[in-house]
């Protein structure tokens, strides 16, 4: 697996195989975990939002995106967003 880490100072902003940042990545993972399971896996305030599907949102870019966790979770995996990522769970 190649990461993209040239002439960057954060961890964060790592381009992952997949295209997203690690911290997009990550974010999309929590949501997912959320919408799915219903575990958090940090408090989402910690992303400086007060939920993942906020943090999502932020760089998504898309008005016609819903705006709750379940149902954006849904709307993502319909529109391609999650293919290719590398974490995965069941």
């Amino acid at each position: 697996m190649y990461l993209e880490r040239t002439n960057m100072k954060k961890i964060s902003e790592t381009i992952m195989p997949s295209g997203y940042t690690f911290q997009q990545v990550m974010l999309l993972n929590a949501l997912r975990r959320q919408a799915k399971f219903g575990m958090l896996m940090t408090n989402p305030r910690v992303t400086g939002y007060t939920s993942f599907a906020k943090a999502v949102l932020a760089f998504i870019n898309d008005p016609k995106a819903p705006k709750t966790c379940k149902k954006l979770y849904e709307y993502l995996v319909k529109n391609g967003y999650y293919e290719g990522l590398d974490v995965r769970i069941a």
